[in-house]
């Protein structure tokens, strides 16, 4: 019965798996929401350009987070695969990934408990399945962000920092891959890789006692080797770009929002100092419990039976410590974000399967079934989805116009102007940062720019996204025939024309 039991909840974890991407993959696009184009001309910049060390989107601004990702999806895109999932690639992986690793850490766990022991591969799989289904990653299991990259690092780092702490010899690839986990960290997000960083110590003390068990895994030597792997990047790319790596990337993007100081580096939004973000503290628990429905529920009902005093006790302290960890880290930051917490789900997602394989058990809920939810829940969501993206077409119309461009143009020059906030340029295998340049205009033989009503277009899109939920019409013009309209002493005539 045991073997039937985990061999169903392993083939319901898959399939729920199979549910969440080929509903997102085969879903109208929604690669135009929110900074996804933005990751998406990265990529074009260093396959285009060859600007490895600090990539620019297609206004001209640089990178404001470390490129790991878009270094992963460059070889796929490079071999010509110039589409959606070759950019998103990354982000399946690191999601499906993660998934493994919360079973495995889930197992582990769960055979140190004597009440589940005979049960922890399927309540192991419920742990996985939890992680997985829910509606931040019907979202992140295919979002052009580096979320779920993160979240893979992290979890490894994780589960390597317990395994130094817990284990009375830790050998080195547990040393080694946490140094190789904080450092691929800190590639993908930056400060988020101070997480394990900061929990090894931590568990070391409120779990086993001592603190001076973190000497046991090398614990300067780890750190320095995670930092080295960091400054392979951030050290060349501060000599390269000095004034946009501290100003923006150090200034803007990690001292102005976290501790509120904006002001200092010329921003307007995060400013009032470090105690702002104490007035929004409790806005991250409130996140967790509605990214993370229904699993949240019972993750909850796990930490209520356990009791608190038992917590760093219990032999799911490591998960438990991770959930308050990352939770605080967040919420102490001024910049918040529901999708910063997500390194949270995989442990909380463990504390949910505990709850079920325990207090559901009670009433002869079999863990099973509790997959067999797990799939339910993944089809509703996918339902969900579906309805969600068919209101929104610019993207796909997006697309389709970079089809119909593509086979028009061939590979004659051509240069885009006010085309706004999207990835057409990506879908036409260029990338041009910012505004044309003289040479440019001088060279091309196309232009791309919002319709006119003074001249015709040799093709017309549908309406496309613009920006966001903004959308407009599309031109393609023979530059011979609109130079003079686009030169700078022309009076500018950008509109869009309506359409029936």
């Amino acid at each position: 019965m045991v073997v039937k039991g985990r061999t169903l909840c392993q083939i319901l974890l898959g399939c729920c798996a199979v549910v969440m991407l080929s509903s997102r993959v085969t879903a109208p696009s929604a690669l135009q929401r929110f900074d996804q184009p933005r990751t998406v001309s990265y990529t074009a910049d260093i396959v285009v350009n060859g600007r490895w060390l600090l990539p620019r989107d297609m206004f001209g601004h640089v990178a404001t987070k470390p490129p790991l990702v878009n270094w992963m999806a460059v070889p796929v895109v490079a071999l010509g695969f110039w589409q959606e999932w070759a950019v998103k690639w990354p982000m399946v992986a690191g999601t499906l990934l993660t998934t493994a690793l919360t079973v495995t850490i889930a197992r582990n766990l769960f055979r140190q408990i004597p009440e589940i022991a005979i049960v922890a591969d399927e309540a192991a799989f419920i742990a996985g399945a939890a992680w997985l289904v829910n509606p931040a990653n019907m979202t992140m299991i295919y979002h052009c962000r580096p979320d779920p990259v993160l979240v893979l690092f992290l979890t490894a780092a994780w589960m390597f920092a317990t395994a130094i702490i817990c284990e009375n010899e830790p050998n080195k690839i547990n040393i080694g891959g946490f140094s190789i986990a904080i450092g691929l960290a800190a590639l993908t997000k930056g400060p988020a890789a101070l997480v394990p960083i900061i929990y090894l110590p931590l568990a070391a003390w409120i779990i086993r006692g001592r603190a001076g068990f973190i000497r046991r895994g090398h614990w300067w030597w780890v750190i320095l080797v995670g930092i080295g792997i960091f400054s392979l990047w951030a050290v060349p790319t501060a000599i390269r770009y000095p004034a946009p790596f501290f100003k923006d990337l150090v200034g803007r993007e990690l001292i102005g929002p976290t501790l509120g100081l904006d002001h200092q580096f010329g921003g307007k939004r995060y400013t009032g100092g470090p105690m702002v973000a104490f007035k929004l503290i409790l806005q991250t628990p409130v996140w967790f419990v509605q990214r993370f429905l229904p699993w949240s529920i019972p993750s909850i009902g796990a930490l209520c039976a356990i009791g608190w005093k038992r917590w760093f006790q219990h032999p799911l302290a490591p998960a438990i410590l991770w959930i308050f960890l990352v939770l605080a880290f967040f919420g102490l930051a001024v910049r918040k974000n529901a999708d910063y917490i997500l390194p949270a789900y995989p442990a909380a997602a463990i504390l949910a399967a505990y709850f079920c394989a325990t207090y559901l058990r009670r009433f002869r809920v079999r863990l099973w079934q509790v997959a067999a939810l797990a799939l339910v829940l993944a089809l509703g969501l996918s339902v969900k989805h579906f309805r969600k993206t068919g209101k929104d077409r610019g993207g796909e119309n997006l697309k389709l116009f970079a089809c119909e461009v593509e086979s028009r143009i061939d590979n004659e020059p051509v240069v885009f102007i006010g085309t706004g906030y999207n990835t057409l340029q990506f879908f036409l295998r260029r990338h041009q940062p910012g505004a044309p340049t003289a040479e440019q205009m001088a060279a091309a033989k196309w232009v791309i720019m919002p319709l006119r009503d003074d001249t015709p277009a040799e093709l017309e899109s549908s309406l496309v996204t613009k920006n966001q939920e903004m959308q407009f019409v599309l031109g393609l013009y023979r530059m011979e025939n609109v130079r003079a309209l686009i030169h700078p002493d022309a009076p500018p005539n950008l509109g869009r024309r309506p359409r029936s």
